[in-house]
């Protein structure tokens, strides 16, 4: 790393960081603008900050390269696998901005909102570009105070604000876990930088064994809280059913992404030479999410809280790529992402297309009879809920595929045999909407919201679904690209 001395030098190589600098610009604009303009004319603000994601993109796309790139003198690292997790997070970033368009514009103080979305997105943006805990804590508190608010947006509605506080306390306790861990770490090897604390917990003798240990377990503890792993998952389903949908849908996904690639990084560069310890944590992780995720999801009548179970499961699926270790079960993680994020925002956009007045279509009840009335959304639901059950040949099937095969190849055959088992479990909740659209009545009557960027999502990110069902091999081969030289 670079030496910094004093007074500092100008920072080499600044143009990396040039996302983030605009991305940080474009959110006090936009915090500007929504003081000068007019509530009627909010729309305005959230155009300008979806074109400022479009710019950000592009200026990713354009500084980003096939090697591993410092600034900041080497606390700010850009290479392929955060340069593909940004893009990503900016994805679901400008679909959650679109199913808001219409959701919020009622509310007031609606710029603010995107504000922000903006600055939780530079939140996430700095966590997986962090090379050290410094970077990463910062990145993620931006996020998560972010969120915070996002999720109790709506402060006349109960359950938003009770959703939001227990979100924010509980948030605030995995951060105590995981500065607590990070003593125990920075205590041990006198650094912040994962590399240099790999190497140096690698050559630790037993007096240093129980210190390392227990600041490992506490970190991985304070980040599976952030992914919403079980048994540290309680605060999912009241923050996914208090927050304003949209909201749910963006962080359902982009937070996910930038905890998961945060968690890949610490595991593999810090903890690598405790695998054996690390390992059957993860396991315990993985199955106990699996089981909680998919058998509390049964059980549910409200669909955003099923989702919320949903995501459990998902994650647990999701670690079994990161037990298996390899180049397979990392790009395994990857394509899930990059499925997951379709998957859910073409669930969303439906469920948000079916608010009318004070009524939303959150419960069951209100999917009954769907395909009488509404064929192609019904269609489309159905495609969305076939491939997050693993249906073959969808997406979410190949997503389930890649992360049983890694895990297998590494012989951890009943490990795949459980996940294989909860999938199916987890079927039943999925496929039990087809039965509501299809085979019942309907029993509630919605004028479907008339939104051209909902339609357009529900339609874009169903055909994404299907294409990757049916051939899914470029995606994984960029999944594979985004982690050269992670590996």
């Amino acid at each position: 790393m670079t030496e910094v001395v004093f007074p500092f030098p100008f920072p080499q190589h600044l143009e990396l960081i040039l996302p983030e600098i605009i991305l940080a610009v474009m959110g006090m604009v936009t915090l500007m603008m929504s003081v000068f303009i007019s509530k009627s004319r909010q729309n305005i603000v959230a155009w300008t900050a979806i074109v400022s994601l479009v710019a950000v993109g592009a200026t990713l796309l354009s500084v980003s390269g096939s090697d591993h790139q410092h600034t900041f003198y080497g606390y700010f690292l850009l290479d392929p696998l955060s340069t593909y997790a940004k893009l990503l997070m900016i994805t679901a970033t400008v679909f959650g901005m679109l199913l808001s368009l219409n959701y919020i514009k009622d509310l007031a103080n609606v710029g603010e909102y995107y504000t922000l979305m903006l600055f939780a997105l530079l939140g996430m943006m700095l966590m997986v570009s962090a090379n050290n805990f410094v970077i990463m804590y910062l990145g993620l508190e931006l996020m998560a105070l972010s969120v915070y608010v996002l999720v109790g947006y709506q402060r006349d509605v109960l359950r938003s604000t009770e959703a939001s506080l227990k979100y924010f306390i509980l948030g605030a306790l995995s951060s105590c876990m995981l500065l607590y861990g990070l003593t125990f770490l920075y205590g041990t090897t006198g650094s912040f930088f994962f590399a240099e604390m790999g190497d140096i917990i690698a050559g630790t003798g037993d007096n240093e064994r129980l210190a390392v240990l227990t600041g490992m377990l506490f970190v991985l503890a304070g980040l599976a809280f952030k992914v919403s792993v079980a048994p540290f998952h309680m605060w999912t389903p009241d923050a996914y059913e208090g927050a304003p949908t949209p909201i749910t849908a963006f962080m359902s996904v982009a937070p996910k992404v930038a905890g998961l690639i945060v968690f890949m990084r610490i595991v593999e560069e810090v903890f690598q030479s405790l695998q054996a310890e690390y390992t059957p944590i993860l396991i315990f992780f993985a199955v106990l999410s699996m089981a909680v995720g998919n058998i509390a999801a049964i059980v549910q009548r409200n669909i955003k809280r099923m989702l919320a179970y949903s995501t459990i499961g998902h994650v647990g699926f999701i670690l079994l790529g990161m037990i298996a270790g390899t180049i397979q079960g990392y790009t395994a993680i990857m394509t899930y992402m990059t499925i997951y994020l379709f998957m859910t925002m073409g669930v969303f956009a439906i469920i948000i297309m079916m608010r009318r007045d004070d009524i939303q279509g959150e419960l069951l009840d209100d999917f009954a009879g769907l395909s009488k009335v509404r064929p192609g959304y019904a269609l489309a639901m159905g495609l969305l809920m076939f491939s997050m059950a693993g249906i073959p040949f969808l997406g979410g099937f190949w997503a389930k595929y890649a992360v049983f095969m890694a895990v297998v190849e590494q012989g951890h055959i009943v490990l795949a045999t459980l996940g294989v088992l909860f999938s199916a479990i987890g079927a039943f909740y999925y496929i039990r909407i087809v039965k509501y659209m299809y085979f019942d009545e309907e029993r509630v009557s919605f004028n479907f919201a008339k939104s051209v960027p909902l339609q357009a999502t529900v339609v874009f990110s169903t055909i994404v679904i299907v294409a990757i069902g049916l051939y899914p091999d470029p995606v994984m081969q960029i999944c594979k690209l985004a982690l050269a030289g992670f590996v």
